[in-house]
């Protein structure tokens, strides 16, 4: 047989016509193969990674999906959703850590993609930050989400589990905290919503359930605090009155206290936080502010150090920590400090 009758490999341009036609046709498992075969004639084709991670995810085989978009991510570092696709399936196949930073390039990248997309990535990455133990940060993410879409049954739970500072996943919740996690994340959406009233009614509600909940009353005393000082000063200490080493409610109340002014209350408070959880940067950042409102620079920079120590990335700590050495007469320290803490606000922009 000449060399001439032989059948040409087909070409890329023919694989991808035919994948294509597959994908349209529905005919996915045909489409799969036709897309890797493809990709290796061309193995920087974005869009083909693209559509063979969503049919992979689609089809459920979330460990196929998982390292065609970390590919198309490393190829097109620019673009959140191949970075929240990847965050998808890593979810899936409970890689939290993987999916944690994977949804943290998306959020980087201010989650520039569809309306749709972009909520899958904050929830997503509230879920696995609360897995982690980073519940506040969370809340933040959930906050967003929440002001952007309205709550969902998913916004809520997620909401409810971090407000209750626990490492759960939703499936993971105890059956006799369900009703709890709803409640509270219920509450809690309310707040996130702006809706004080409803807010209001929800938090009483729940706080009349579950008396001996400390974390019910952290979360409906800092709600207060925004309306009402003094009542959520009060609501906030039950919450240590049931914990007494509770470290969200004593961090809050050192921070409530300073900016009353109450300066010697705020370094007592800021005192019990860094005892209860010395491996906390907030609780040497609460005490740090409080030390350098008591005119104390030198005990403040020793604990803005520490904080700066263990969260280096926290602006905040930076902050204070220029102002404690400034305070000082430190100007190269200062100035140094103040370069980093802008350069962190920069990033966080």
């Amino acid at each position: 047989m000449s060399l001439c009758s032989q059948t040409a490999p087909p070409s890329f341009q023919m694989l991808s016509h035919q994948a294509e036609a597959a994908r349209d046709a529905r005919q996915l498992d045909k489409a799969l193969a036709l897309y890797q075969r493809a990709l290796k004639l061309k193995p920087d084709w974005d869009e083909g990674l693209w559509n063979l991670g969503s049919i992979a995810y689609d089809l459920d085989r979330y460990a196929e999906c998982s390292p065609v978009f970390r590919r198309l991510a490393a190829l097109k570092p620019e673009s959140a959703p191949a970075w929240t696709m990847a965050g998808l399936c890593e979810y899936r196949l409970r890689r939290y850590d993987a999916t944690l930073e994977s949804l943290s390039h998306a959020e980087s990248l201010k989650f520039d993609e569809p309306p749709e997309l972009a909520a899958a990535a904050r929830l997503h990455l509230a879920l696995v930050l609360t897995k982690s133990g980073s519940f506040e940060r969370a809340l933040t993410v959930l906050t967003e989400l929440t002001r952007v879409q309205k709550k969902t049954p998913e916004t809520t739970v997620a909401a409810g589990i971090a407000g209750l500072r626990q490492p759960w996943l939703p499936f993971e919740v105890p059956e006799a905290s369900r009703e709890l996690v709803y409640k509270l994340g219920d509450a809690m959406a309310a707040a996130m919503e702006l809706d004080s009233r409803e807010a209001i009614q929800k938090f009483e509600a729940v706080a009349a359930q579950y008396p001996q909940e400390p974390n019910v009353h952290f979360r409906y005393g800092a709600f207060l605090n925004i309306q009402d000082s003094n009542r959520g000063v009060d609501e906030i200490k039950k919450a240590l009155e049931l914990a007494p080493d509770h470290v969200p409610a004593l961090v809050g109340l050192a921070v409530i206290y300073l900016k009353h002014e109450e300066i010697d209350t705020a370094v007592e408070y800021g005192e019990r936080a860094v005892k209860a959880s010395p491996g906390d940067f907030s609780t040497h950042v609460a005490l740090g502010r409080a030390l350098l409102a008591k005119e104390n620079p030198d005990r403040a920079a020793a604990e803005l150090e520490t904080a700066v120590k263990l969260a280096p990335a926290s602006p905040e700590a930076r902050f204070s920590l220029a102002s404690a050495y400034s305070r000082l007469g430190r100007k190269s320290d200062s100035a140094r400090e103040l370069a980093e803490f802008k350069r962190l606000e920069h990033l966080g922009k």
